[in-house]
């Protein structure tokens, strides 16, 4: 398992299982509209057929440009 240290009192985070990961996209936003703190996606993966759910993750967030930071955590993390 990976170890996690973003700073709490800056992100809105949104802690999901990898195969949520748009909806992680649209709940973090919405945090972080609601709480004025930077978007933050924390993404699960539990097995390593869960990683191709960190890379559409992270595609997305790159091609649309998002302010959202993201990391991950479990067996599989990167």
């Amino acid at each position: 398992m990976s170890i996690f240290h973003p700073r709490p009192h800056l992100y809105a985070i949104e802690f999901d299982f990898g195969n949520k990961w748009a909806e992680a996209i649209g709940q973090s936003a919405y945090y972080s509209l609601l709480t004025d703190k930077k978007a933050g996606i924390v993404i699960i993966l539990e097995a390593l057929k869960d990683r191709k759910y960190w890379i559409r993750l992270n595609t997305t967030v790159e091609h649309f440009n998002l302010p959202i930071d993201t990391w991950s955590i479990g067996n599989t993390s990167y």
